[in-house]
C-alpha cells in the first residue's frame, strides 16, 4: 500500500511521514500536479528530494504533467525510487519509457478513468506498473468510480495473457467499502490519500485493506 501526501498538512510533514511509517504502509505516493494537466498545483522536485530524505520508506513520483519527459531528469535526481507519467500527457509513451530506461527506477503509466485500458496493452512489456486512476486526478477526498474493478480485470486478463509482471495500481476513492473488489479482480497495489489520513488507527486501517 502506497500513501498520497495530497490530503496532508504539510506544515507537520515530518510527523506525517513518520506516522505513514509506523502504520505498515510500504512507500508514499507523491502527486505532482502542474495546473495544466489538471487544475491543481502541488510541489515539484525540490519538495520532492526534501521528502525523500525525510522518509523512511521508498517514494514514487505520480506525474500529473504536460510534457512529463520534461521533468524525468529532476525527479530520478531526487531520488523516487518509481516514476508514472500519464498515457494522456505525451504523444509519444514509447519514447518517453525508453528515456527512463536508461535509469535504475521503476517505471510506469497512469490512466485516467475515461481512458480505455486497451492503450496501454501494447506497453506491458516495457512498464513496472500501470496505476488506474479510480478518480480524476488532480483532487483528493473523490469517490471511487466503480467501473474501475472492470477495468482492474480487464487489464490484468491481458497482463496475463502477454506474460508480462506487471504490476497494477489502483489510486483514488479505496476504502473498505470497494478494497477487495479490487483485490479480487487483479490489484496488486492500493494508492490511498483521505481515507487513511481521516482513519482513527492508521496501522488499523492499513491492516485491514492489506487483508482485503
Amino acid at each position: 500500500m502506497s500513501i498520497s501526501l495530497l490530503g496532508t498538512d504539510f506544515t507537520e510533514l515530518g510527523h506525517t511521514l513518520e506516522r505513514i511509517r509506523l502504520s505498515g504502509a510500504d512507500s508514499i505516493h507523491l502527486d505532482i500536479m502542474d495546473g495544466r494537466f489538471v487544475p491543481n498545483i502541488s510541489f515539484g522536485w525540490s519538495i520532492a528530494a526534501d521528502i525523500v530524505r525525510a522518509s523512511a520508506l521508498p517514494c514514487c513520483a505520480h506525474l500529473m504533467i504536460e510534457h512529463p519527459e520534461d521533468a524525468f531528469n529532476a525527479f530520478v535526481g531526487a531520488g523516487v525510487t518509481e516514476l508514472l507519467f500519464h498515457v494522456e500527457a505525451t504523444r509519444f509513451p514509447f519514447r518517453a519509457l525508453h528515456l527512463l530506461k536508461r535509469s535504475s527506477i521503476r517505471r510506469g503509466v497512469a490512466v485516467n478513468p475515461g481512458t480505455q485500458v486497451e492503450s496501454v496493452v501494447p506497453l506491458l512489456d516495457s512498464v513496472d506498473t500501470v496505476l488506474l486512476m479510480s478518480v480524476e486526478p488532480g483532487f483528493g477526498g473523490q469517490s471511487f468510480f466503480p467501473g474501475t474493478v472492470a477495468k482492474v480485470r480487464a487489464l490484468r486478463s491481458a497482463a496475463d495473457r502477454s506474460g508480462t509482471p506487471t504490476r497494477i495500481a489502483v489510486d483514488g476513492g479505496i476504502d473498505v467499502s470497494n478494497a477487495a473488489a479490487l483485490r479480487d479482480a487483479g490489484t496488486d497495489e492500493f494508492v490511498v490519500g483521505t481515507a487513511f489520513f481521516r482513519a482513527g488507527d492508521p496501522a488499523a486501517f492499513v491492516r485491514l485493506l492489506k487483508g482485503a
